[in-house]
């Protein structure tokens, strides 16, 4: 059990990805704290493995530093932390041409994800900090980061800050003992976001969604990446095996990055 003795922290668990990782924390040992902005489907995964579950808007600061306190006063500071947030396909305009996209649209995703993966991040070294704790903060990016993709102008923005931020953060913390890494991932189609964002791949391009998503998937494996693979490996990051890994961009995307 990688993770036994750990105490957890989930932000985002309502979607394929965040809640897989709440699973394999579970599995691994840790305790596990999960929250989410709909308060029915986190209290669900809750039950389900048996852990906390609250409704935190993880882009709200103020929710964010409020959570981390309740937890410290509770005296389950976590030790680790991930972060699955995401926007709508449709609402950040995932797989539209660039010159389609508003300032407004082209910034949600880093407004989004990028500042809630820097604003958690953050409040758990400063909680971890206060308590004088070591611990493990992973980070997600996509594999949109390391490749040529058209359409995906603003979430392969936001998918670089996250990484560059990862880096600046791993630096400031190290040596208090936290380490911050990010999992780039490649595209699941187990989630919402990838099946909405190759549908609008193949409207843009005049092709079939699976035409369109081919070229996306290409990769030393020849499939696509499992969200239970991806989960798997933030696991791993987060636990004391990975002890001397820190401020690094692990690509876990069968194989689509060298």
């Amino acid at each position: 059990m990688l993770l036994k003795d750990k105490t957890a922290v989930v932000f985002a668990a309502n979607g394929a990805i965040g809640s897989a990782v709440a699973r394999r924390f579970s599995a691994e040992g840790a305790v596990v704290h999960i929250s989410g902005r709909n308060a029915d489907s986190v209290k669900r995964l809750g039950d389900e493995i048996g852990s906390s579950a609250e409704t935190v808007d993880a882009t709200d600061e103020v929710q964010v530093q409020a959570y981390f306190t309740r937890l410290a006063n509770a005296k389950s500071t976590p030790n680790i932390v991930f972060n699955a947030i995401g926007s709508r396909a449709a609402a950040a305009s995932y797989g539209r041409p660039a010159g389609m996209l508003t300032r407004d649209t082209f910034l949600l995703p880093l407004e989004v994800v990028a500042w809630s993966q820097f604003l958690t991040a953050r409040s758990a070294a400063n909680a971890l900090m206060a308590q004088r704790q070591s611990g493990a903060i992973v980070t997600l990016s996509a594999s949109l980061s390391g490749q040529f993709i058209p359409f995906m102008s603003g979430i392969t923005a936001a998918c670089g800050a996250v990484e560059a931020v990862t880096r600046t953060l791993a630096a400031e913390y190290g040596r208090a003992g936290i380490r911050v890494n990010c999992v780039r991932a490649g595209g699941m189609p187990e989630t919402r976001t990838i099946r909405e964002t190759t549908a609008q791949m193949a409207e843009t391009m005049g092709a079939t969604p699976g035409g369109a998503g081919k070229p996306t998937v290409t990769n030393v494996l020849g499939r696509p990446l499992q969200v239970g693979e991806t989960a798997t490996i933030v696991a791993f990051i987060a636990s004391d095996f990975a002890s001397g890994v820190a401020g690094q961009v692990v690509n876990v995307c069968a194989g689509a990055l060298v």
